[in-house]
């Protein structure tokens, strides 16, 4: 084979020109779109074989006197040449181009482009053979009318073997996905990789039919329009669905949470448990089970509490206000050595303050870290503060104060009651009376 170890240094050469002469004329020999265009887009056979004609004439003259089906038996023995050299050739060729392609990946350190390079080996094959008969039919000189039916069935080749290696690329692209999704967690990347290569594999089917249907003279704008239209009517009905695809899209590349996180979003809480293409489904804390569209998660406040690296305690110790101010001072530090001394409290910022006067307490003002951000190993740490705090400070006595409220009732002086009632009984007495007196009437006389 070309290339191979062992050959003399001018083989790889010599393998190199015969590709190159094959080659040139491929842009000349394949345009596309113009099946009338012979003349104009390949030179006639006479011309571009005129020394190999007189070649022949000079040692084989039979060979250009004898005809078959109006055709010298030279031009025949030529396109035979043509198809075995190409056929010979064609592994050779592939050597040379995917060599070069081999040697060039081998430099990157993914095996991605060197997989690629092998799924584009077949169709590549099938191309060189192609080509091969392409230029079989131009030594023969055939026609114009049935040159340009060989023509179009040479582009048609070309779109399907194009066609082919696409499809091997998007199915060589998707196991490739696979080996990286099946190392994540998540079930959503798993259902997005058969999904995007059906999709692949759909859109490879439709450019395949739209230069098919080009090639037959069909108005290939005219079926672009109305695959638009289509697709509009169809994005509109299944509006609700495509937003969730996308959501559950945004969430694969975004990663707000993951399977097994603890979120909180603005109307529910809970831990995740599987994420999906059109929900996610989240057990909240009852343990009921919500499924979320992924649209409205993509487009909601997510707090995600499991990627926490510590752990928030705020809150207020209350003291009486019979506690001096040393006693005080002295309850504050202590509190502070049981912050230094815990082990998972985070030491690099924490707060003890006496801070507040409230209607019942002396308050005192508590802010740390524990390093731990799993809940119920939180709730066992501040359990221990908090009996170490009630500990504490019981021993300067020092007591916790609770909400109170202290009402003072005054007892009645009985003598100066009775004094009060009976001035306010004498002063009724001596009121004066008010007598209504009513006026009489007059009747009216007869003169009036």
């Amino acid at each position: 084979m070309c290339g191979a170890h062992g050959h003399p240094p001018w083989r790889p050469r010599w393998c190199l020109a015969a590709a190159a002469s094959l080659l040139t004329l491929a842009p000349a020999l394949a345009r596309a779109g113009e099946p009338s265009a012979v003349d104009a887009t390949v030179p006639k056979v006479e011309s571009l074989s005129s020394g190999m004609r007189a070649t022949f004439a000079t040692y084989a003259p039979w060979l250009i006197e004898q005809t078959f089906l109006g055709r010298e038996l030279w031009r025949y023995i030529v396109a035979a040449l043509t198809v075995l050299l190409a056929w010979g050739l064609r592994r050779a060729l592939m050597n040379l181009v995917l060599g070069v392609l081999r040697e060039a990946t081998t430099r990157t350190r993914t095996k991605i482009d060197d997989k690629l390079v092998e799924a584009l080996d077949p169709p590549l094959a099938w191309f060189i053979t192609a080509f091969g008969l392409y230029l079989a039919a131009l030594w023969l000189n055939l026609p114009d009318a049935v040159f340009g039916t060989v023509e179009r069935l040479y582009r048609l080749a070309v779109i399907a073997i194009v066609g082919w290696a696409l499809l091997r690329s998007t199915a060589l692209l998707a196991e490739i996905l696979k080996t990286v999704t099946a190392r994540t967690k998540s079930d959503l990347d798993d259902h997005l990789v058969p999904l995007m290569s059906r999709v692949g594999r759909v859109v490879v089917f439709i450019l395949i039919a739209v230069f098919v249907a080009q090639e037959f003279g069909f108005n290939v704008g005219g079926l672009l329009a109305g695959l638009g239209v289509a697709g509009m009517a169809f994005a509109l009905a299944a509006k609700d669905t495509l937003a969730n695809w996308f959501g559950a899209m945004m969430i694969y590349t975004d990663r707000p949470f993951d399977i097994g996180d603890w979120i909180k979003t603005s109307s529910l809480e809970g831990v995740v448990e599987d994420i999906g293409l059109r929900s996610t489904r989240i057990r909240t804390f009852s343990k009921t089970v919500v499924s979320v569209p992924n649209s409205n998660l993509a487009n909601d406040v997510i707090e995600n509490f499991s990627r926490m690296p510590i752990r928030r305690v705020y809150f207020k110790f209350g003291v009486t206000y019979a506690t001096t101010p040393s006693q005080m001072r002295e309850t504050i530090e202590r509190i502070k050595d049981i912050l230094r001394e815990h082990p998972d409290v985070d030491q690099s910022f924490w707060l003890v303050k006496f801070n507040e006067f409230t209607d019942s307490a002396l308050s005192i003002m508590l802010y740390f870290f524990t390093t731990t951000t799993d809940w119920e190993r939180y709730l066992a740490i501040r359990e221990e503060i908090n009996l170490a705090i009630l500990e504490r400070v019981a021993e300067i006595g020092v007591a916790a104060a609770f909400p109170s409220q202290s009402i003072y009732l005054e007892k009645p002086d009985l003598e100066e009651r009775a004094r009060l009632d009976a001035r306010a009984r004498s002063l009724l007495s001596a009121r004066p009376r008010v007598v209504d007196r009513q006026q009489p009437q007059t009747a009216p006389s007869d003169d009036g």
